[in-house]
């Protein structure tokens, strides 16, 4: 679980903050006639029509529970899913980029209802007024297993942020943190409304809290799902994010202060750096927290690396992604998530279902397509377009009849177990528009697994990929 030079963005050190304003203007509800895809850096011409489905498929989702300008969050899987309405602050952050990497007047309007959302759940958290927000949130109407809570959806009937404590997604990742940061400071670098950036500052000053007393320094994982208990392990994939978040801070507040953080993210990063294997390690351990996890290697660290960083000392993390990390699963190749994922069996994490080893994590491949586009070495854009490729047959073939947003239940359509005499059944996805998170079941071997659900995370970063733009710059 978890970087864009447009023409939009690409004039950022160009620009100076404007002033507070007294109020944003509220957003106008999103006008469907307009249409949200009319993509104009596409990487290839053939992509047009996936990309629009794809984009036409956030949409849905985004509109599952409550249409107009009403502030609201994605669902981040399909009902089927078993999570109800969880919606994921990363993948909701991811949402928000995709939109600002083709930003049409209709896709900035849907991107700033998920910023103003976030912005919400910031200021109402139930016991945190520090500028965290918590892992995930109900969507829409849901009722957890065995006659738990039950969420009307964002706002709970208290008036606080509905995060979903039940699923034990209290806490707050470092991780997650930045990526939301990352994603209202550019709906603000696009926008120039001052709020955007004031969340994003928020957060940074979270992030910037969490730093790390152990050997490697750098910033821990955030807290544990009671938002209470410190991570003691740092991350190279969170402390990426965080330098990232760091940097396009500085570029928009002009405060150096951004600018020292950002380089204490990165000495982290290097520090994990493995010079004789050419690729990142994962961070350090939880129970040994001054030592290096070389027990397995994630995808995210070594595309996100390039990305994040820009730095051409790690180009060859990305080549150890695509060699290492490369499965074909029927019709369609890719990357896996970790070099466990590549040989682990047996039931996945929270599941009865069986690890597919050869299974195809889409959402890496699209990080993997974006380094190579970014990259630009010798054969980078014919390969960046065979995943890209790859991950329009899984959009074409897999993840059909699952369906999204409100369902029969008298109690105004809750999403329910149907064990207890619920129901999970909403309305049909419309076809070959979103992509599973993966070509099958798999165990990541980090305790979490991935599966065949249509997904607002991977659908996002195949947009970002397919556009060829960088979320982390």
């Amino acid at each position: 679980m978890p970087t864009n030079l447009t023409a939009s963005s690409a004039s950022f050190t160009r620009r100076r903050p404007l002033p507070r304003q007294a109020a944003a203007p509220p957003v106008p509800a999103p006008d469907a006639a307009a249409g949200t895809c009319a993509p104009r850096h596409l990487v290839d011409r053939s992509l047009a029509e996936p990309v629009g489905r794809a984009y036409h498929y956030l949409d849905v989702v985004q509109d599952a529970y409550v249409k107009g300008g009403e502030p609201r969050l994605l669902q981040s899987y399909n009902n089927e899913s078993e999570l109800l309405t969880t919606a994921f602050v990363y993948d909701n952050a991811l949402a928000i980029l995709a939109y600002l990497a083709n930003p049409t007047v209709a896709n900035v309007r849907r991107a700033r209802l998920i910023g103003d959302a976030l912005l919400w759940a910031q200021a109402n958290d139930e016991t945190f007024s520090d500028g965290r927000v918590r892992q995930a949130y109900a969507a829409g109407p849901m009722q957890f297993y065995g006659g738990g809570p039950a969420f009307p959806g964002l706002k709970r009937e208290d008036g606080k942020a509905a995060f979903l404590w039940p699923f034990g997604f209290g806490g707050s990742s470092t991780g997650d943190m930045a990526w939301v940061g990352l994603a209202l400071a550019q709906l603000y670098a696009d926008t120039r409304i001052r709020k955007y950036l004031d969340g994003a500052v928020g957060l940074g000053l979270w992030i910037a809290g969490r730093q790390s007393p152990y050997r490697y320094g750098g910033f821990h994982g955030g807290f544990q799902e009671d938002g209470r208990t410190p991570q003691r392990w740092a991350s190279t994939e969170h402390n990426i994010d965080a330098y990232a978040l760091f940097t396009l801070l500085a570029k928009l507040t002009r405060e150096r202060r951004w600018t020292t953080r950002a380089d204490i993210a990165a000495a982290f990063v290097r520090e994990m750096w493995n010079p004789a294997g050419r690729h990142f390690w994962t961070g350090t351990i939880s129970e040994a927290p001054d030592e290096i996890n070389v027990g397995n290697v994630p995808e995210d660290a070594q595309s996100w690396g390039f990305l994040g960083l820009g730095d051409h000392r790690y180009d060859e993390s990305v080549d150890w992604a695509v060699r290492n990390l490369g499965n074909t699963d029927g019709r369609v190749s890719g990357l896996t998530y970790s070099s466990q994922a590549k040989v682990l069996t047996g039931t996945v994490s929270g599941s009865a279902q069986t690890s597919n080893p050869g299974a195809v994590w889409l959402e890496g491949t699209g990080h993997a397509a974006l380094a190579l586009l970014k990259r630009g070495g010798p054969g980078d854009a014919a390969r960046a377009r065979q995943l890209l490729q790859a991950t329009v047959t899984a959009q074409e073939s897999l993840g059909a009849g699952q369906t999204v947003g409100r369902t029969a239940d008298p109690r105004g359509g809750l999403l329910s177990s149907p064990a207890e005499g619920g129901t999970w059944t909403g309305t049909p996805l419309p076809a070959a528009s979103g992509i599973v998170a993966a070509t099958g079941a798999f165990e990541t071997g980090f305790g979490f697994g991935y599966f065949g659900l249509q997904h607002v995370g991977t659908t996002a970063w195949f947009l970002m990929a397919g556009q060829n733009f960088n979320p982390y710059q």
